[in-house]
């Protein structure tokens, strides 16, 4: 036998961003990114010969584009440390070179995520234990997160078709349970069981409906009423939103995106950005701008143009990059970001100021872990934005009651969401807690999360944008993003909670009330109309007899 050691891993490579450096010294000269194109396309020969076999994989190495000026501004490149060294010693501090990092996304589910279906396999002393997810009429509830915990087990499962999951916990008894929650894939609340009184078999949970559906007449939910339900201008140019997110489900009927882009490897990048496969994007834009119809619910703003820019799944700073040189590109007006990460980032920073630059507004979530604000969101050049939630807005057996704080509003009708990241970054503040909005499937659900807040600024600030023709028509410049961004901040009031968890507070909308949506025609009713005509002549003949 031999002894263990480590594998050989030949030569590593990691992908790295590379750009010139807006901080280098004036005594530097500023680089030329093509002459480092031509020293990457050494190194690149350079790895091939150097790995093992005819088939090894070729270095990716790519220069990207300004939207402006089409000159090299930034390139995307895999390289080993050494060649890392190199770049380094031949550039100095002319060069930004900084490792491609993940990113993630800013909803509160992850307290669903903690049961890790930890009972791999049966055995004398694993408890089995079925639960039936009802609707209130009876029906089965399916593709519902079914979570049972006890005291050093757990276990998750989807219910089935027939609205059953069948749950397995090693070492526990029905008396070990601590706790049993329900999180429904759309239409109803979830659901939060304290000590739960539970059987093997014969266990029903009955969910609550959500107050909306693909059928009942639309809705404003309690984030789109507190901060202003107001009709856009229906003249003049449409106001165009950025989500830069997950996708967007483009069968979704109350959705209506302007367009779209992937910035995901392979696939179609055209098409790719309507599967929403975490239904995050989708429930973000539905925030922003779902439509004002006669179902469903309205977003923020009701007269917007969504573009859809999908960087998740496997979210990077690379792809994060990519999609502001598309908004650029694009001439969007407002950016909304539910997404970040814990390094700050050079290049990341100067592409934002390239935003501003551009006449738009960016806009992010603070972050979920209850810590400092994230980035991008830390950066001054973005938007800040806290969770709040309301008080009365959700079930109180539902998972939303987790994230309530003894932080209260004066009177008493919002607090600081628990898990919102909080600092004197923080610029603003919006509903983020039991927020209603549109997932894919054509359905409804109600997420938490400074992801959920954030685009309720945006759709706010697309708003405002409709409603300041000189802001609207200014020059795309520095000067318009921070004439925008001065606009919502002027239109926040104080919640009276300390400013590093709402910043200057929520921004509310004044203006004209957009008028209900017209109900859907039913059968019957050109009949119901010609009868209620007769009738009407009926009784005005009548009168006019007994006259």
């Amino acid at each position: 036998m031999s002894e263990v050691t480590s594998r050989a891993v030949g030569t590593a490579r990691k992908k790295y961003i590379i750009a010139k450096n807006p901080l280098r010294a004036a005594s530097v000269d500023e680089p030329d990114l093509n002459a480092v194109v031509r020293d990457l396309e050494g190194f690149a020969k350079e790895l091939r010969a150097m790995d093992v076999g005819e088939d090894a994989e070729p270095v990716v190495m790519t220069p990207l584009s300004a939207p402006d000026t089409q000159g090299v501004h930034r390139i995307e490149a895999e390289l080993t440390d050494e060649h890392v060294e190199a770049l380094k010693a031949k550039f100095g501090t002319g060069l930004t070179i900084e490792e491609d990092t993940p990113l993630e996304l800013f909803d509160s589910g992850g307290m669903f995520d903690l049961a890790q279906n930890m009972a791999s396999s049966a055995s004398s002393d694993t408890l089995s234990v079925v639960v039936s997810v009802r609707a209130p009429d009876g029906s089965a509830v399916s593709h519902a997160s079914v979570m049972l915990f006890g005291e050093v087990w757990s276990d998750r499962q989807l219910t089935n078709t027939q609205g059953n999951a069948t749950l397995k916990l090693h070492g526990e008894t029905l008396q070990t349970l601590s706790e049993l929650r329900i999180k429904p894939k759309d239409s109803f609340w979830s659901k939060v069981i304290k000590q739960p009184a539970l059987q093997e078999r014969g266990n029903t949970v009955t969910l609550q409906p959500l107050p909306t559906s693909k059928d009942d007449p639309q809705i404003d939910t309690w984030g789109t009423e507190a901060m202003g339900i107001v009709a856009m201008p229906n003249n003049g140019p449409v106001v165009k939103v950025a989500v830069i997110d997950s996708g967007l489900s483009g069968d979704h009927p109350d959705l209506d995106p302007a367009g779209g882009m992937s910035m995901g490897e392979g696939g179609d990048p055209a098409e790719d950005w309507k599967n929403d496969g975490s239904g995050h994007g989708t429930h973000v834009s539905g925030t922003v701008g779902a439509l004002n119809n006669a179902f469903g619910v309205r977003g923020v703003a009701d007269r917007v143009a969504i573009h859809s820019y999908q960087i998740f799944p496997q979210a990077t700073m690379s792809k994060l990059l990519r999609a502001l040189d598309k908004a650029i590109e694009d001439q969007v007006d407002v950016i909304n970001m539910s997404l970040g990460g814990s390094s700050s980032s050079v290049v990341l920073q100067e592409r934002l100021q390239a935003v501003r630059n551009a006449g738009i507004l960016p806009i992010a979530a603070a972050g979920n872990n209850g810590g400092k604000v994230m980035y991008p969101a830390a950066y001054s050049e973005v938007m800040a934005v806290a969770a709040v939630g309301r008080v009365g807005t959700f079930p109180d057996d539902s998972h939303h009651t987790a994230h309530v704080t003894g932080t209260n509003t004066a009177n008493g009708a919002y607090f600081a969401a628990r898990f919102t990241c909080r600092g004197p970054e923080i610029d603003v503040c919006g509903p983020g807690v039991a927020v209603i909005s549109t997932v894919p499937g054509k359905g409804y659900a109600s997420f938490d999360g400074t992801s959920m807040a954030s685009p309720h600024v945006a759709g706010f600030a697309a708003v405002k944008l409709a409603q300041s023709p000189a802001i609207l028509n200014m020059q795309r410049s520095g000067a318009r993003a921070k004439a925008l961004f001065d606009a919502v901040i002027a239109a926040c009031q104080d919640l009276g909670l300390e400013a590093e968890l709402q910043g200057r507070g929520m921004p509310v909308l004044q203006g004209v009330v957009p008028p209900p949506p017209a109900p859907a025609p039913q059968p019957g009713d050109d009949v119901l109309a010609d009868v209620s005509d007769l009738l009407a002549r009926a009784i005005a003949a009548v009168k006019k007899i007994k006259v």
